[in-house]
């Protein structure tokens, strides 16, 4: 789960534990037994109460990624615990897996991919993709990864871009201006008007499956959802039964 050369790394400057499972039970144990200044972890490890009640002399965790949903902050901000993660380490590659998933679901790519490998050349008779050029594309959020999913669809694809935000602050809005996108504080309108909707939002106890069949139900029929922030934060029953309606087309899931 970690780059090699960081390992080597980080193996000449400290002396380092690997657990390769996540076992609370066992790194308590550990953590009441060994002199440990410093974690680095990777989901599906957390950081809980029962962990931190543990950390006799640990001066700072960090998280190896964006998200910070596996790691308890407000309790380790309490015990005078340092979190730490890396906002910004995979945004190029999360905006290119956005784009690639979007791809995908508008060109029905996996199905595709599905029946040739069977042999059913006949599949696509009557089957016709969607064209991403000059379409709506929506986002719920607006910070680095979705900045640089609208930069390259609005450049790339010329698609009308507008994004949910809680609060249009003057940087977001010279931000949004520079690349060409609207902002807005409803959701509900991105979610209705969009072609495309692509969510980059943090998971935190105030987006835990916010997005349900509310949203699913101002859909477009013709349009797509697409998720590489967080699985928890949709509704996933929801999701499984509005596909099944076909109360909108596809999805594409990075995460669950």
């Amino acid at each position: 789960m970690y780059h090699p050369d960081g390992e080597k790394l980080l193996n000449r400057l400290a002396n380092v534990t690997k657990f390769a499972d996540f076992n609370e039970k066992e790194i308590i144990h550990f953590l009441k037994n060994h002199s440990v200044e410093g974690i680095i972890l990777r989901a599906p490890a957390q950081i809980t109460p029962a962990i931190l009640d543990a950390c006799k002399n640990v001066k700072a965790i960090s998280g190896a990624g964006v998200g910070l949903d596996n790691i308890d902050v407000a309790y380790a901000t309490e015990k005078g615990i340092k979190v730490l993660h890396a906002p910004k380490l995979n945004s190029q590659a999360t905006a290119e897996h956005t784009l690639s998933l979007i791809l995908a679901t508008m060109k029905n790519l996996v199905a595709f991919h599905q029946e040739t490998k069977q042999g059913n050349y006949n599949y696509r008779d009557g089957k016709y993709t969607l064209e991403v050029h000059k379409k709506k594309l929506g986002l719920i959020g607006f910070g680095t990864i979705a900045q640089k999913v609208a930069k390259i669809m609005k450049l790339g694809f010329d698609m009308d871009v507008t994004a949910y935000v809680r609060t249009i602050k003057p940087e977001r809005q010279e931000n949004a201006d520079t690349i060409g996108v609207e902002l807005t504080k409803s959701m509900e309108k991105v979610f209705r008007e969009s072609d495309v909707i692509s969510l980059h939002i943090p998971l935190t106890d105030e987006t835990y499956e916010l997005i349900d069949r509310k949203y699913f139900n101002l859909m477009k029929q013709s349009a797509v959802l697409i998720n590489t922030s967080r699985g928890g934060i949709i509704h996933e029953k929801d999701l499984a039964d509005a596909l099944k309606k076909k109360q909108f087309l596809r999805a594409g899931m990075d995460v669950f």
